[in-house]
């Protein structure tokens, strides 16, 4: 199957609108006037945008016999540290043109990448165009070729360089994110608004025929409350509809007065949730913000999806405090790399300054983060660098050891492996 196939079988398994897809991208190409193509994690084209037109360089790169292949390894080192990082990569490509990759994650698989440029962020000088040939000669065996094909490629500027990664990174994000979930929310809102209009009508055919009072409600009421605090997913969501049903009887089917116990019953959830472990500033903005929606709201079928929503919303809170202690610590942890990456800190003072065991601070981050503390210390630090580029007053030198490099040589292998290129390279070519 081809990857094309595989990238398409994938959105249709998750219900993601192809062509709507293919349309936003195609608008983000002809608006920039930036290429773009999706290549899958073997760096192979699979996808191109309607109207993306591949440069006349780089058209002439693909043609040679191993300008292809090379195109291929440059897009898949880009993938590899894309989909690692989950952010824009920026990257050189063999032939010294500027591009960036933006991660393609479907139904947290990564499919590839959607890889944007073929442009130059300064004019193409003498020193450039020997350092292509000297490292493509059996690509560019002609300067005068060369020359040629770099006349007619685009030269932008840093800034639209970086905001061009950053605006196809939210548009992918965000189509993926959003045509997923209007599907869900559509398939959840008719489940939910069939079981309680289905439960609601089968207690009023049955209200004369079985005993029903306040007191059985307070019951269902009490056990609601006690599912919530402890973060039982599956039994709150059982008994929502029942109790949702209760409640419509006890205001004798009114709406108005249905929303007045609506409020009641989200007041002692809220006092709940707190229990189990939201924070009571949180949990009161949320009271507040429910107060105000359901103002407008004109049905009770309407009422209760949203009250089931917005109940939903507020346990999966507490759902992740109880079922995840490991937060906390995470969190802990990171906060003391942020506070200290400058200094020269090891696993041991991370550990200890959460008070756990080395050993298991190595095992939340690589349950939780998916990599080695070492690894993300290192990362930070790397992102803490590029922040300081700009300022000029300061040496790369001095900038390694801003960071926690005590060895400029060191700080340099690293920053051009996560980055693709020397710290030097990068403060010139890219800011």
């Amino acid at each position: 199957m081809t990857s094309d196939n595989i990238f398409k079988d994938h959105l249709v398994d998750n219900n993601y609108d192809i062509n709507y897809i293919g349309k936003i991208l195609s608008s983000f190409t002809k608006s920039t006037g930036l290429y773009m193509e999706c290549v899958d994690m073997e760096g192979k084209t699979f996808y191109n945008a309607e109207g993306s037109q591949i440069c006349d360089f780089c058209s002439y790169v693909r043609e040679q016999p191993s300008g292809n292949k090379r195109c291929e390894r440059s897009y898949k080192r880009a993938c590899k540290e894309a989909t690692k990082w989950k952010t824009p990569y920026f990257f050189k490509c063999h032939a010294g043109l500027v591009m960036w990759a933006v991660p393609l994650i479907v139904a947290d698989e990564n499919i590839g990448c959607i890889v944007c440029g073929q442009v130059l962020l300064w004019e193409a000088d003498q020193y450039f165009i020997e350092e292509i040939l000297d490292t493509n000669q059996d690509i560019f065996c002609d300067e005068n070729i060369l020359k040629e094909k770099l006349e007619k490629l685009e030269v932008i500027s840093a800034d639209k360089c970086q905001s061009s990664a950053e605006l196809l990174f939210l548009v992918v994000n965000y189509i993926i994110k959003t045509d997923k979930d209007l599907f869900l929310q559509e398939k959840n809102k008719s489940y939910w608004r069939n079981e309680i209009i289905k439960e609601i009508e089968s207690r009023k055919s049955n209200q004369y025929e079985k005993i029903f009072d306040y007191e059985t409600y307070l019951k269902r009421e009490k056990r609601l409350l006690q599912y919530i605090r402890v973060g039982n997913k599956d039994k709150i969501m059982s008994l929502l509809p029942i109790i949702f049903t209760d409640l419509d009887v006890l205001s004798d089917f009114t709406l108005e007065i249905t929303k007045k116990r609506c409020i009641e019953l989200v007041s002692l959830i809220s006092r709940a949730i707190v229990e189990g472990g939201l924070d009571a500033k949180v949990s009161i903005m949320e009271m507040n913000k429910f107060h105000e929606s359901i103002k407008d709201i004109k049905s009770t079928d309407e009422l209760f999806y949203y009250m089931n929503e917005f109940i939903i919303e507020l346990v999966e809170n507490v759902f992740i405090l109880s079922e995840n202690k490991q937060q906390s610590l995470l969190k802990d942890a990171r906060k003391y790399i942020n506070d200290n990456y400058n200094k020269n800190i090891s696993i041991e003072d991370i550990s200890n300054s959460i008070y756990i065991s080395s050993s298991y601070l190595s095992h939340l981050f690589k349950d939780n983060l998916n990599c080695t503390v070492n690894n993300y210390l290192t990362r930070v630090r790397i992102e803490k660098s590029i922040e300081l580029m700009p300022v000029r007053e300061l040496t790369i030198q001095e900038i390694s050891k801003k960071v926690g490099f005590n060895n400029q040589g060191h700080f340099t292998k690293v920053f051009k492996k996560y980055i693709g290129i020397t710290p030097i390279r990068y403060r010139n070519e890219l800011l």
